[in-house]
């Protein structure tokens, strides 16, 4: 089965690392458990897990007592969602906002799939820039840099999706792409102006 499992990053490790956790974490589980990619946020050392559920266990132990406390090993099985979509959309930009960028692309394409238009190109442009973010948490700039220029074509220039502050997040990408360096990027939700009381 596949699982995914954050680890608290307590050694403070960057993107730059992710290869060598990775090599890390092979070394240590072999010869029973496979893992996949793996990402490094600010909070946490995300993997995938390919194991047995009867080995869960040991594994949690060996991950815990050489790298780092378990935080989240959830099975990534296939779930039908029930969630609105604006239950979804604002799960998937909290997770986008805790660096949880693959979580938060796997929860935005639940809306993607039935939508159209300018909606569907504006989630794809979401789901976009967290799929460039986790090629940034995988120490992959260059591939990272690429996708953001993909996402700010289907973000078109909208100002606001939803609730959502569209133009700040395109201008934090065209500054990336100017830059030709990645960095975190956040997505604010619009604030709204609350009337002045009456007298």
């Amino acid at each position: 089965m596949r699982y995914l499992v954050r680890l608290d990053n307590n050694q403070a490790y960057a993107p730059k690392d992710a290869r060598m956790l990775q090599a890390k974490i092979r070394e240590l589980l072999k010869p029973t458990e496979k893992i996949g990619n793996l990402r490094v946020s600010t909070t946490a050392i995300e993997l995938d897990l390919f194991a047995a559920p009867s080995d869960l266990g040991r594994t949690k132990s060996l991950l815990e007592g050489k790298i780092s406390k378990v935080v989240t090993l959830r099975s990534l099985e296939s779930r039908i969602s029930t969630r609105a979509e604006d239950e979804a959309l604002r799960e998937g930009i909290d997770l986008f906002n805790q660096e949880r960028f693959w979580e938060a692309h796997e929860v935005l394409e639940e809306i993607w799939h039935p939508a159209t238009g300018r909606d569907r190109d504006t989630i794809q442009g979401l789901i976009l820039t967290a799929a460039a973010l986790v090629h940034y948490q995988k120490d992959e700039k260059t591939v990272c840099v690429s996708i953001l220029g993909r996402a700010k074509e289907k973000l078109g220039t909208l100002g606001q999706f939803k609730g959502l502050d569209i133009r700040s997040l395109r201008t934090s990408i065209e500054q990336i792409l100017k830059d030709n360096t990645p960095t975190l990027l956040r997505i604010q939700w619009v604030r709204t102006k609350t009337p002045a009381p009456t007298p």
